[in-house]
């Protein structure tokens, strides 16, 4: 059972490597996209696999057997969901599932593993300061929006949803497209 959970993190970790260009850091959002469906299939696969695993064997067991592998396993299933929500245009929840997971594991167990890290770790640090980016925008939005300043205020939302794009946002603006005057 062990062997052949290792033998499918290594496949998988493999495909995921290839569908992220070698784990290449993330420097623009909108260069992210959703790992190609076969690949996500098999990290969603491979994450069950992980947690019968987990139930079959007891969790202490397989953090003591496998933990490498139960890291990685958790990496890959982040990096599937985080690029779907990035391509999706929310980088909300790309973020916050992002903190949870480095706060989780702030450093992979194994050297092997660096890359992927580097990857993971890249993507929340620019979904960090895109972040703080979008708030003096949204300032400036809610600030001139009060003012009656429509247009501007409509300019500066969609500023936002360039720099950290989210679905409130994107309703905020098709609320202000659709106000009348």
């Amino acid at each position: 059972m062990i062997v052949e959970l290792k033998k499918q993190t290594e496949s998988v970790l493999a495909e995921v490597r290839d569908a992220t260009g070698n784990f290449a850091e993330i420097k623009r959002l909108e260069k992210v996209q959703a790992l190609p469906a076969s690949v996500s299939t098999h990290v969603t696969l491979l994450g069950n696999q992980a947690r019968d695993f987990r139930a079959k064997v007891g969790y202490q067991v397989a953090y003591y057997e496998c933990l490498t592998d139960i890291e990685t396993i958790d990496a890959l299933v982040i990096v599937d969901e985080i690029t779907r929500d990035l391509a999706a245009k929310d980088a909300p929840a790309a973020r916050g599932m992002l903190v949870s997971f480095v706060k989780r594991y702030s450093k992979p167990s194994a050297d092997e593993l660096k890359p992927l890290w580097v990857y993971l770790n890249s993507a929340s640090s620019l979904c960090d300061r895109l972040k703080d980016d979008a708030a003096t925008h949204l300032r400036s939005a809610q600030s001139l929006e009060s003012a009656g300043k429509k247009s501007e205020a409509l300019a500066e939302y969609r500023e936002i949803y360039r720099i950290y794009p989210n679905p409130i946002t994107a309703d905020r603006i098709k609320q202000l497209e659709n106000k009348p005057r």
